[in-house]
């Protein structure tokens, strides 16, 4: 009984890396459409900084993230894709939050072969969006610089559908119908 229990725990906790907290909206629930923050972070490469309001006009995927977090880890090969697919209406952004010293952390992300811009995340950063759930918890931002979709844990094609429908028609919901 005991290697069973083990088992769903494991699974459990390989799905994501913290459990919402109660009373926080379900994942992709985006009540309103919000400005997302003005975060203005260092790179992890040390190269200065990244500010997200400067891809404004550009469709935005930002995930929060942590080296120690095995499904956000299992994720960063998507997320690659997904940058590299894109280039040219799509900013993908790491956001590394308590991993440890930035060497320690650009190490990482080049053994993992990720390309796309990262950041370190700063006290209160996992915050700004709102309710924080846990990692990875993933940001769709569009071209005006509105958060339309947040995602918690591994999310897989819907993410990818997700990025292509808002580059393509610059919104997730079904068109209504103008008035003429």
């Amino acid at each position: 009984m005991k290697v069973a229990g083990v088992a769903l725990l494991s699974g459990i906790l390989f799905l994501s890396c913290k459990a919402p907290e109660d009373g926080a909206a379900s994942a992709g629930e985006v009540k309103e459409l919000k400005p997302a923050p003005d975060l203005v972070l260092a790179k992890v490469d040390g190269s200065g900084t990244l500010s997200l309001a400067e891809h404004k006009g550009k469709v935005v995927l930002v995930d929060l993230w942590a080296t120690w977090c095995a499904p956000c880890i299992k994720e960063l090969p998507h997320l690659q894709a997904l940058s590299e697919k894109f280039r040219e209406d799509f900013l993908m952004l790491g956001v590394v939050l308590e991993s440890g010293d930035p060497a320690e952390i650009q190490a990482f992300i080049v053994e993992k072969e990720i390309r796309y811009p990262q950041v370190l995340g700063e006290e209160g950063t996992k915050e700004s969006f709102g309710p924080f759930l846990g990692y990875p918890t993933k940001y769709l931002i569009d071209r005006d610089g509105r958060v339309v979709k947040r995602y918690f844990g591994m999310v897989g094609d819907e993410l990818a559908a997700d990025v292509e429908t808002l580059i393509q028609t610059g919104r997730l919901d079904e068109p209504t119908p103008s008035a003429s």
